[in-house]
């Protein structure tokens, strides 16, 4: 069920962003999406975060939503939007929805 990969991909990407997993990273993000995020952390500085949760997931025409909330020292809500590239599901655009001082 696409609901369930998705579901899997984010939890997989998640867990990436926490453990900074660079070779997962780079294989999830599509460059676009990958500098969209960048720019909202502070131009590409890594931003240390320590926990996730899921805010929501739906689908979205083709691609799939998640918004995602990070937690760290500054947290930050991101919507992801996931779509099939070469039969993987892949973050094909990112925009940060909020930024908080934890």
């Amino acid at each position: 069920m696409v609901e369930e990969e998705v579901a899997k991909a984010v939890h997989r990407f998640s867990k990436a962003v926490i453990s900074m997993d660079i070779a997962r990273l780079m294989n999830d993000l599509m460059p676009d999406a990958m500098m969209k995020l960048q720019d909202a952390a502070g131009g590409g500085m890594a931003v240390q975060i320590s926990d996730y949760e899921v805010l929501d997931g739906r689908p979205d025409g083709e691609s799939y939503l998640s918004d995602v909330r990070y937690l760290g020292p500054t947290n930050f809500t991101a919507r992801l939007r996931w779509g099939q590239v070469h039969g993987e599901w892949k973050i094909i655009d990112a925009e940060v929805l909020s930024q908080e001082a934890a």
